[in-house]
């Protein structure tokens, strides 16, 4: 029978005259090189005797420091796009529970988050196909809850059978076959544990794939303005993310959105140094779709050969 890491039985079997035991949440990991994060995730999970860490071969400890918990099991998968990788955890793995709770390696689950999955999770009377919740971004010390535009709602309670990712170059989101509901605790993100070269370095590859999917966009012509005003707040949040790519300006746009309008400089000097990095962010972002769209190699290569051909 397993057993967490301080020996407490990770599946009791149901008491006499209790009914059934209870329903358990199977969890999955998304890793590539995050020793210095997943030791701390993964002992936010000693309630559950399933837990999948799908890793993209990481170069360092991160499958080492996984392997040591003993209801966890490693899938290695060498990463090609995200929502191939995601649909692969979410399909080409098989769980022990019908509910699948999705974490990033940065990310922490209270006892209080864990009360309610395990509370939907055992209702049978629970219609939805999968659940969304939020999140609280720290930075310096601190909840930066304005500069990071809070409350941004993210589906993580999933049942796997009626869920799969878009079709998308970077942040993708979950496509759900049947309703979803809203659970009240959070859970805490630590986007910059990894310290800020690793920060920028992933955002360096995201605003990569994000011009890749800003120029499509764009060819794609603008969208509906009445999505910005359907019901779910993923949907609206897609829908402002694909109209600010006909944004001039979008870098100080995003600045002033999120210092000014929605309150960033509350939080202080963290919440400066937020709004700077996610602005600088867009303005990568920026910037590389005018690479895609208007070819500036081969502009530059055209006339750096028209002033070589000129007399000096």
């Amino acid at each position: 029978m397993p057993e967490s890491s301080n020996g407490e039985n990770l599946n009791p079997p149901a008491a006499p005259g209790r009914g059934p035991a209870r329903q358990i949440v199977s969890v999955l990991v998304c890793t590539k090189d995050e020793e210095v994060n997943i030791e701390g995730c993964l002992r936010c999970f000693d309630f559950t005797d399933d837990v999948v860490v799908l890793d993209s071969i990481s170069s360092d400890r991160t499958v080492e420091i996984a392997e040591s918990f003993p209801n966890v099991r490693v899938v290695r998968r060498p990463f090609d796009t995200e929502w191939k990788q995601r649909n692969f955890g979410l399909h080409g793995v098989e769980f022990k529970h019908d509910w699948v709770y999705i974490c990033d390696a940065d990310e922490r689950v209270g006892k209080d988050l864990v009360d309610e999955i395990l509370a939907v999770a055992n209702d049978p009377a629970c219609p939805h196909a999968a659940f969304r919740l939020r999140y609280r971004n720290m930075y310096l010390g601190h909840w930066i809850k304005h500069a990071s535009t809070y409350p941004v709602w993210i589906i993580r309670l999933v049942r796997p059978k009626l869920v799969g990712y878009e079709v998308r170059e970077t942040n993708v989101h979950p496509v759900v076959q049947g309703t979803i509901g809203e659970l009240h605790e959070h859970f805490t993100h630590y986007s910059f544990n990894s310290g800020l070269v690793r920060w920028f370095h992933k955002h360096n590859f995201y605003s990569t794939r994000e011009a890749m999917e800003g120029a499509k966009m764009r060819t794609a012509g603008l969208p509906s303005w009445r999505s910005l005003r359907e019901g779910d707040p993923m949907v609206r949040r897609r829908a402002a993310k694909n109209m600010s790519y006909f944004l001039p300006a979008r870098a100080l746009w995003r600045f002033l959105y999120a210092y000014v309008l929605r309150l960033g400089f509350l939080d202080g000097r963290a919440g400066f140094h937020y709004c700077a990095m996610t602005s600088m962010y867009e303005y990568w972002i920026e910037l590389k779709v005018r690479e895609i769209e208007h070819a500036w190699t081969a502009r530059t290569e055209k006339t750096v050969r028209r002033l070589l051909a000129e007399p000096a």
